[in-house]
């Protein structure tokens, strides 16, 4: 009785704790995480952004070929935070002035990806088309200082 008392009280205590959310919790595979545990340099670490802003893509373009859009608007705020985050990171530890290629890569990733969204959107729903707005505005901005800092490095 006494464990039964004990397991309804932990279960009630982890409903009320700041849990992680599930859109935090996917931004990073495990092995991605376990990378950037491990990475030493900016650009290593834009290779890791860059795989899981595919990953994340590869989802939500499944999903929208499958017509199952009820993941979408976590995908969607997912890959923006996923941006939010490699921006941050960029701006203030990419202080070389060589053009780093993986920056490039993930540049050109991030430019498809927004196109490949906005595609999605069309397909939505239209009760969808605000989670589509709310990612795709941050997501050019996150593109616009990209290449800023691209070019910016090289002169």
């Amino acid at each position: 009785m006494a464990i039964m008392g004990l397991w309804i009280l932990i279960l009630s205590l982890g409903g009320q704790t700041g849990a992680i959310p599930a859109c935090e919790d996917a931004l990073f595979s495990p092995e991605e995480k376990v990378e950037l545990q491990k990475a030493k340099s900016v650009e290593d670490r834009v290779k890791i952004y860059h795989s899981a802003s595919m990953r994340i893509q590869k989802r939500l373009q499944d999903s929208v070929a499958k017509e199952e859009f009820g993941p979408v608007p976590e995908m969607l705020k997912a890959w923006t935070q996923l941006l939010q985050k490699s921006l941050e990171d960029l701006e203030s530890n990419l202080k070389t002035k060589k053009k780093p290629r993986s920056l490039i890569r993930y540049e050109i990733q991030v430019r498809k990806a927004i196109v490949d969204t906005g595609g999605y959107k069309l397909k939505a729903s239209p009760d969808l088309q605000d989670a589509f707005d709310a990612c795709l505005a941050p997501a050019e901005g996150v593109h616009k200082k990209i290449v800023e800092m691209l070019f910016r490095l090289t002169s």
